[in-house]
């Protein structure tokens, strides 16, 4: 619906309606629009937090499950872009949430990405780091390239940004 109607001619009144319920019933599941939207969201996300479920559980490399979450992160993006770009304001609200509450996803992530360097570390893969520290940054920039792959026109492919992401974080910067 939101890609239908768009977020300002979407209202409690026309869900209700498109779901065959009564107001009053789809008020009993979400406060207002915005919980709803949310709700939604997270419906969204769900496909990527299943395959990041299934990268890191797999027996692969430290650094190939790095290079796939960075792969699928992008793809989910590209493939939701149009519904994230509706949603953007939402979605930040959201994202605030998420930073303040240590048992969110965002967390849950980060410990996940964290223990993935500590297994690289401890396979002499990675070099010695603050690997929570890391895990944060490495979160938020590929967070923040996919944020402005919604809001603006990207010409290059997410695997190509994805390839140069994980390039500067495996490799560095110096030569």
């Amino acid at each position: 619906m939101l890609q239908k109607h768009g977020l300002k001619n979407f209202t409690m009144d026309k869900v209700a309606e498109e779901a065959e319920l009564a107001k009053g019933s789809l008020y009993r599941y979400f406060k207002n629009k915005n919980e709803l939207i949310l709700s939604a969201a997270d419906h969204c996300f769900e496909p990527l937090c299943e395959d990041i479920r299934k990268i890191f559980a797999s027996t692969i490399s430290p650094i190939e499950k790095l290079e796939q979450y960075v792969a699928a992160s992008y793809r989910h993006t590209e493939q939701n872009k149009k519904l994230f770009y509706d949603i953007k304001t939402v979605l930040l609200t959201q994202l605030e949430k998420e930073f303040n509450d240590r048992t969110s996803g965002y967390w849950e992530t980060i410990d996940i990405i964290s223990q993935t360097f500590q297994d690289g570390i401890n396979q002499n893969l990675l070099r010695p780091m603050d690997t929570n520290k890391v895990a944060i940054f490495f979160i938020d920039s590929i967070d923040r390239a996919m944020i402005r792959r919604i809001i603006t026109t990207v010409d290059d492919s997410a695997e190509d940004d994805a390839r140069e992401l994980l390039k500067i974080y495996l490799h560095g910067l110096a030569l």
